[in-house]
């Protein structure tokens, strides 16, 4: 993946609305770098960094095994990490309340499908609704 295309996806991040009842979104790209929309002492980088390692090695391991994941959801006591892997490597992770009436689950939908039809060629999607 060239800069310009981490960047498009970067600034997508940053400028899209994030969906009700998320706690934190984050990409990682192939390249093993990270970034998040927040600044937050409940999620310090350093733990939402191996969230993502253990994210990106499961899609890994589920690909080699020929069971490449289209998404996958992780449930934890409080929240829930949903995520998606483009075709170049890029995951989208995105924590939300585990009270689900908190969530609203077509927007997570959407943004998730969003992130997924990102080109490399075309300009920055338009913030969701």
């Amino acid at each position: 993946m060239n800069e310009e295309t981490k960047q498009r996806i970067t600034d997508w991040l940053r400028t899209t609305t994030p969906v009700t009842g998320a706690l934190v979104r984050g990409i990682r790209f192939a390249d093993q770098t990270f970034v998040c929309d927040f600044d937050s002492r409940d999620f310090p980088m350093s733990a939402l960094e191996q969230a993502w390692r253990s994210v990106a090695d499961t899609f890994q391991v589920l690909s080699a095994q020929h069971l490449p994941p289209s998404r996958l959801t992780w449930i934890y006591e409080r929240a829930l990490l949903h995520c998606v892997r483009r075709q170049d490597g890029a995951i989208l992770g995105v924590f939300v309340s585990k009270k689900m009436t908190a969530t609203d689950r077509a927007a997570l939908d959407r943004a998730l499908e969003e992130f997924l039809a990102l080109s490399a060629n075309s300009p920055t999607a338009s913030p969701s609704p």
